[in-house]
């Protein structure tokens, strides 16, 4: 910019600054399992975490793990919320382009945690995660958590299974 500039004005170099007011707009597709499907102008400054605020974010039923980003001839990128929000420093490449996707899935499992946890609430398990894993995301237990009566209920064909866990002694094994 300073050199196209220099044609027409006299500065030296140290004393040039050039402020953008506005950022150029950017057409994102976003679709799936949010509260507003859609085509979005958004600033393309935005990431797309930005993005899927626009839309209204995922709903209940959509996943916060296995986020699609793709980009018109590219494989598209998986966008997991949880190490964003475990680990903010992880500097994934989520800028948008014109005409980028955005699709959020539907959650595959989710696992809700209550009782004696410091943050009761539904998560999303991907892959191999474990109840080791839903703690972590759970803040771990309180104090007053009695870790030898945990129970856990399962749904498996149509009825409610409970299992009593003693967490104590699983973490003796190992």
């Amino acid at each position: 910019m300073a050199s196209k500039l220099k044609n027409y004005y006299y500065f030296q170099k140290e004393n040039f600054e050039l402020t953008v007011i506005t950022a150029r707009t950017i057409n994102v597709n976003i679709y799936g399992e949010v509260f507003t499907n859609g085509t979005f102008n958004i600033s393309a400054i935005n990431t797309a975490f930005n993005a899927l605020i626009a839309s209204g974010g995922p709903t209940n039923l959509g996943s916060v793990r296995k986020i699609q980003v793709t980009r018109p001839g590219q494989k598209p990128k998986n966008l997991d919320v949880y190490l964003y929000l475990n680990n903010p420093s992880i500097t994934q490449d989520f800028y948008l382009n014109e005409n980028d996707f955005i699709f959020v899935p539907i959650a595959e499992k989710l696992v809700t945690i209550s009782g004696e946890v410091n943050r009761p609430y539904k998560y999303e398990l991907i892959n191999n995660e474990n109840l080791n894993d839903l703690l972590k995301f759970a803040g771990g237990l309180t104090v007053n958590a009695l870790k030898s009566n945990i129970k856990i209920k399962r749904i498996e064909d149509d009825s409610v299974r409970i299992i009593d866990l003693n967490l104590t002694q699983l973490e003796k094994i190992g």
